[in-house]
Formats: C-alpha cells, structure tokens, sequence
C-alpha cells in the first residue's frame, strides 16, 4: 500500500485514490485517500492517456504541485482459473471423445504452466515401447520444458498403463505398457512448465 501524504506531510508525493466524483467545469476530480481524506486531484495535468473514471483507483502525485493522476491501479481480482482453454490439433486419428459429460482436448496457459484437459478416443496406439503424436498445442504457445504424467484410459485389465507428455516442440505424444487399444485417454493431469 502507499502511504498517504495526508500522515507522512509534504515529502511523501504519491498517494493511492479513489475517484469519487469528476467535475469537469472545475478540471478536477474529487478523489479519497487511503485514509479517507479528500483530495482534490487536477484532470488537466494528467499523464496516463487513459481517462479517470468513477469507482476507478489511481495513484497521484504532486510533482508538479497539485495532486495529478500518475497511473491507474488495477483491482480486478486474480483469474482463479487460470488462462483460457483452447483447443488441441489432434492427429493420427483421435478425435473428440463422444462419451456424455467428456470435455473437449484443450490446453491453456496458467501461472507459468502449460495444462490440458480433455477425452480423446478412437485414434492410433502406438507400438509397445514407441510415442506417437496423438496432439498438439494450439499455435502461438510458449516454449515449454518436457512433461509427463500417466493418463487416465479404458484399459482392459489392471495391469496398463498409458504415459502421456508434452515435448518442447508442442507435441503430445502418448506411450502404451501393453498391447492394447485404449477406447479413451483422458488428457487431463498432462502438464508442463514454461520456460
């Protein structure tokens, strides 16, 4: 938080506001404080080429000797989910799974990690011990480092498993334990950080 002028005098010239009402007769905006002290910030000097709005919080100044609106605060809340979902290319034969409540492949880009999500099916398996492409990121992704991780899937019998990773190049590539074809892979849990 920025400390107000209004308690540490005349040397602290910053000051975090909240506009209250704009009056543009007067080129003045009247603004309050963190301590709830009205200031009376000039809309003449301004030096942001965005325009104070009612509710807004900004930061001012006093510079140049009045109290000038210097950069606006952003308040919005943290997106708590994370970047938005996009879908995968898939290849070699998987598709979107058909199976009712299935989400869509899709990755996005959250807090420094590449997710994904979603139920492919239908597609190639790979030859026992071999990767095959069965997806990739959407363009415009970032470099990643590699990341693993076993996949949830139809499996016939208890003893299968199916490895699933994301390569730097953007690929997602899927590793049988056995000879089987999977009805399903549920892509979720893959994920991998950015670099």
């Amino acid at each position: 938080m920025i400390r107000s002028a209004a308690t540490r005098g005349l040397a602290w010239t910053y000051k975090q506001v909240q506009v209250r009402e704009i009056l543009p007769a007067k080129r003045i905006a009247l603004c309050v404080d963190t301590e709830g002290l009205y200031v009376e910030v000039s809309t003449l000097f301004r030096r942001s080429d965005a325009a104070p709005a009612v509710g807004q919080i900004w930061i001012v100044d006093r510079e140049l000797g009045g109290w000038a609106f210097a950069a606006r605060v952003d308040i919005a809340p943290p997106d708590a989910t994370g970047g938005q979902w996009t879908p995968l290319v898939l290849k070699n034969g998987w598709v979107v799974s058909a199976g009712a409540g299935d989400p869509a492949p899709q990755a996005r880009l959250s807090d420094g990690w590449i997710e994904l999500s979603g139920v492919i099916s239908g597609g190639t398996v790979p030859a026992l011990g071999l990767d095959l492409v069965a997806a990739s990121l959407p363009e415009g992704f970032p470099a990643r480092l590699r990341g693993n991780a076993v996949l949830a899937s139809a499996l016939p019998g208890t003893n299968g498993y199916i490895r699933g990773a994301l390569a730097v190049n953007g690929d997602v590539t899927i590793r049988v334990s056995a000879t089987y074809a999977p009805a399903w892979i549920d892509l979720t849990g893959l994920k991998a950080r950015v670099t």
